[in-house]
C-alpha cells in the first residue's frame, strides 16, 4: 500500500442565505464547496482540495491560521486529505500506445508481475517533472 500523502489547508466556513454553509480555502481559491451542516461542507470541502491539487506540484505553502482574516459570521477550520486517495478515485482519459522494450527486460519483468502501463506512466511522469 502506497504511504498517505496527507495535505492539510485551512478554511473558512461562511453560512449563506439558503441555510447552507460555504467552504473556500484561502491558499486554494478554486477548491469552493458547500454543505447543509458545518461537518457536511468539511467533508465536501475535503473533495475538493482533493481534487483541486492531486495533480499540482509543487503544493501551496499553508497560510498559519493567525494570519487569517476572516468576517464575523465565519470560522476558521482545518480540513486534511490524502492525495493518493483523491488520485485512485479519479478516472483520467487513457491512450492505447504501442511500446518496443528488449526482451529480456519484458520477460523479467513480467516474472515479477510489473505493470507495463504503469511502470511507464511513472517514467513519463518523473521525466517530465509532474
Amino acid at each position: 500500500m502506497k504511504k498517505a500523502n496527507i495535505v492539510t489547508y485551512p478554511a473558512l466556513i461562511t453560512p449563506d442565505e439558503h441555510n447552507t454553509y460555504d467552504i473556500e480555502f484561502v491558499d486554494i481559491p478554486e477548491a469552493l464547496s458547500f454543505g447543509n451542516s458545518i461537518n457536511d461542507a468539511v467533508i465536501h470541502g475535503q473533495e475538493a482540495l482533493g481534487l483541486a491539487l492531486y495533480s499540482r506540484k509543487p503544493l501551496p505553502a499553508a497560510t498559519a491560521i493567525e494570519n487569517i482574516n476572516k468576517e464575523d459570521n465565519q470560522m476558521i477550520v482545518i480540513v486534511s486529505v490524502d492525495l493518493n486517495i483523491i488520485k485512485s478515485q479519479v478516472k483520467e482519459p487513457t491512450i492505447h500506445k504501442n511500446v518496443t522494450v528488449p526482451a529480456d527486460l519484458a520477460e523479467q519483468a513480467q516474472q515479477q508481475g510489473i505493470n507495463f502501463s504503469a511502470t511507464l506512466s511513472d517514467a513519463l511522469r518523473e521525466k517530465l517533472d509532474i
